[in-house]
Formats: structure tokens, C-alpha cells, sequence
């Protein structure tokens, strides 16, 4: 485990966030995800957030949880058909604007502008993002917002409201809002650190990250970073 918090994009929307007694994993798609290195059997997390139904960020997300044990959380249609369907025991049921404390310290299901039903073409419920919050050794706490996959919406000001260290926001267009959106989604949220996501894992969804930070710099006041794939960056801000 790291030492502060660190932040990892294994790509497409999977993430791991590690801090130095969690490894929290985002929506994991490792096993038949084009972008990712790395595999489901790769990551061994404490806790796994899953945003919504579709397969793209739920495919490896039983298997990882009776592997490991791992605690999931997600919406209460998800965890109840892991459950029922692939025996998923540790699973946390929630719904928009609910919160849960967890070992890290808290993680809430966000409002997002999306659909969500399940690989088997069920009832996915409401596709929601995370608002993670973590206690550190200090005191303080530190907020994570991935928004999921999500068109722009005016209530993320609200959440920004909270004070976010770091925003995790889809560009990839066409089944999320894409980098222009981005910007104003930026705006609202006002992070001190905005990471993309959703982007370049098929043609359709393909943009320039490194032209998105460049816009998000000269627009925004927030710090702009293009993670390389499997390359953990330290959360200092």
C-alpha cells in the first residue's frame, strides 16, 4: 500500500485509487477492455465502486469481488443481480445522494446523466459517480469526484460546492459529454485537478487528451493531467 494516496488509470473508466490501508478500484473492465494492460487477476482491491450496469464498467467486477472479498458498493439494483446472478456477498446496495462509511473514510452515488442496464439486457437502475472522500493521517480529507459516464449538468456545482481535490470526467463524446462539455463541467466543479476519462478505447471515442489538458489550462484554473495507462500519480494537491 502507498504511503499517501495515489491515483492509477488502467483505462477506458477503470481506476484504482490506493491509499495506505485501501485499494478502492472504479468500474472495472480489464479482461476484454482494448485499452487496459492489465488483467482482472492482476488487482487484488479492498473495495470496488461500480457507477452503473453497463458492461464496459461491470464486466470483471464479480469476479474480482469473490476473489478477493472486496466490499462492493454500487447502486441497489447492481449489487442486488450480482448477488442473485454471480454471488457477489459483500455487496453495499445504495441510491442517488446516498452515503456509506467505509475503511477509507466515506463514498457517496452522485447524480449522472446516463443510461444503465445489465449485461443480460436487465434493469440496471440509475447510473450515478462517485464522491469519495478520504481520511488522511493528518486529519484533513481529501475528495475524489469521478462523475461516471454523464452528459453536463448544472448540479455538479453543487458537489463542487464541497471542495474537490480531484475530478475524474468523461471526454470521449458520443455516450458521455464530450472535451468541450468537459470544460464546463470543469467550470462548475472547480477542482484544484482534472483527470479524463472515458476516451480512446475504440474509434468512436477517440480524442486528444494532451490537446484536452492544453484547453482545460488556458480555461479553467484547475491543474490539467493526461494519465499514461497503469502510471500511479501521488494525489499531493
Amino acid at each position: 500500500m502507498s504511503h499517501g494516496i495515489s491515483i492509477t488509470w488502467h483505462g477506458h473508466s477503470t481506476w484504482s485509487i490506493h491509499t495506505p490501508n485501501c485499494h478502492i478500484l472504479i468500474d472495472p473492465f480489464l479482461d476484454q477492455n482494448p485499452a487496459a494492460n492489465r488483467k482482472a487477476i492482476d488487482l487484488s482491491p479492498t473495495h470496488i465502486l461500480v457507477s452503473h450496469g453497463h458492461f464496459d464498467h461491470i464486466a470483471d467486477a464479480a469476479s474480482i469481488a469473490n476473489r478477493t472479498g472486496a466490499q462492493l458498493l454500487a447502486n441497489y439494483e447492481i449489487a442486488t443481480w450480482l448477488e442473485k446472478n454471480h454471488g457477489v456477498q459483500n455487496g453495499v446496495g445504495m441510491n442517488l445522494g446516498g452515503s456509506t462509511k467505509t475503511a477509507f473514510g466515506s463514498a457517496m452515488l452522485t447524480t449522472a446523466l446516463h443510461s444503465s442496464s445489465l449485461p443480460d439486457g436487465s434493469y440496471g437502475g440509475t447510473a450515478g459517480g462517485w464522491l469519495i472522500e478520504i481520511a488522511t493521517a493528518s486529519g484533513s480529507t481529501k475528495r475524489i469526484y469521478y462523475a461516471g459516464d454523464t452528459a453536463l449538468f448544472s448540479d455538479m456545482q453543487l458537489i463542487g460546492r464541497r471542495g474537490i481535490d480531484c475530478f475524474i470526467v468523461p471526454i470521449g463524446d458520443l455516450f458521455t459529454m464530450g472535451p468541450s462539455d468537459s470544460i464546463d463541467a470543469i467550470s462548475l466543479v472547480n477542482p484544484k485537478l482534472a483527470l479524463p476519462t472515458h476516451f480512446n478505447t475504440w474509434p468512436p471515442i477517440a480524442q486528444d487528451p494532451l490537446a484536452w489538458a492544453r484547453s482545460v489550462t488556458e480555461k479553467t484554473s484547475a491543474k490539467a493531467v493526461a494519465l499514461e495507462i497503469d502510471t500511479p500519480m501521488l494525489l499531493d494537491c
